[in-house]
């Protein structure tokens, strides 16, 4: 996949996140995270899990004001196992989920970033790429050459 490509995917998937959030609440790990996603123009309401409250307590208070929710949690392992927490808890309480943005997400960035705090700078690095019609994105030759020449860089100085 292209830098072009990459781009318009991303920017798909950060307008329906946006176009949802309007009457739907995204949850996400921290605060890092909840600004993130300000500054990429999510203006809803994002609710914040690591502030010393349980997930359950959490599904519960989504559950008196809100029919559904939206799951963005990092997509690492820690992550995913808050995502499946989550889904459990929402579900026991009766409120539907969207996970599907977070595993669009999960597709699109996942050699590139690990958690949703760092989505703002990736977005913008793809629209600096897209922008300059660079096709191709760089192989893992190019970073391991790059890693060796740095590297003899460093050895030489010594």
């Amino acid at each position: 996949m292209d830098y072009i490509e990459l781009h318009e995917d991303l920017q798909r998937v950060l307008e329906d996140l946006i176009e949802k959030n309007h009457s739907v609440p995204i949850i996400v790990e921290g605060e890092w995270d909840r600004r993130a996603l300000r500054s990429l123009g999510v203006n809803g309401d994002i609710l914040v899990l690591n502030q010393g409250n349980r997930i359950l307590t959490l599904a519960e208070s989504i559950a008196h004001a809100h029919r559904e929710a939206i799951i963005l949690t990092d997509w690492d392992v820690r992550g995913g196992r808050i995502a499946r927490s989550l889904r459990d808890a929402l579900e026991a309480c009766g409120v539907r989920y969207d996970d599907e943005l977070r595993a669009r997400l999960t597709i699109l960035c996942r050699k590139d970033i690990k958690d949703v705090e760092s989505l703002n700078t990736f977005a913008e690095r793809i629209a600096e790429m897209a922008a300059s019609r660079n096709q191709q994105r760089p192989s893992k030759r190019f970073y391991s050459d790059r890693v060796a020449r740095r590297d003899s860089r460093r050895r030489s100085r010594d």
